[in-house]
């Protein structure tokens, strides 16, 4: 039997909602993350690569800054396709270093990752509103 249109758009903003709650949950996740990385500095700051013959020290600082940046994108909702793609390349560069064996850690933010860049900023980001202001209609989802 068809749907109707009401119910469709009712199961979108439920969506909506779950892909509001991940960004806000990745994001803060990271942003915390990056504030523990930053108290053990010391500690860390060893463990970083030497990359293309930079200090270690570097690394950490662009790496650190670059996170930060790109969960503010996706706790905002602004280009959070292209932001969880630099962040799961961070993960995939992570593997390549420290090998499968990184951890379990890892791979649940690829997985957070990927979800993101398959379902976008969701109805509840600076995305829609942008798109909005633009005069671009939000399809629905079939």
């Amino acid at each position: 039997m068809e749907k109707k249109i009401s119910d469709r758009i009712g199961q979108s903003r439920c969506m909506d909602w779950a892909v509001l709650y991940m960004r806000l949950f990745a994001g803060a996740m990271m942003l915390f993350h990056n504030i523990g990385k930053i108290q053990n500095y010391n500690e860390i700051i060893a463990s970083y690569p030497t990359v293309l013959n930079i200090n270690p020290a570097v690394v950490f600082v662009v790496v650190s800054v670059a996170e930060v940046l790109l969960a503010v994108l996706v706790i905002m909702g602004l280009w959070v396709r292209q932001a969880a793609f630099l962040m799961a390349l961070g993960v995939l560069l992570t593997f390549v270093w420290g090998g499968l064996g990184a951890g379990e850690p890892e791979f649940v933010w690829l997985g957070i990752y990927v979800f993101l860049i398959v379902s976008g900023s969701g109805f509840y980001g600076f995305d829609t509103a942008l798109a909005a202001a633009g005069g671009k209609k939000r399809p629905i989802e079939q």
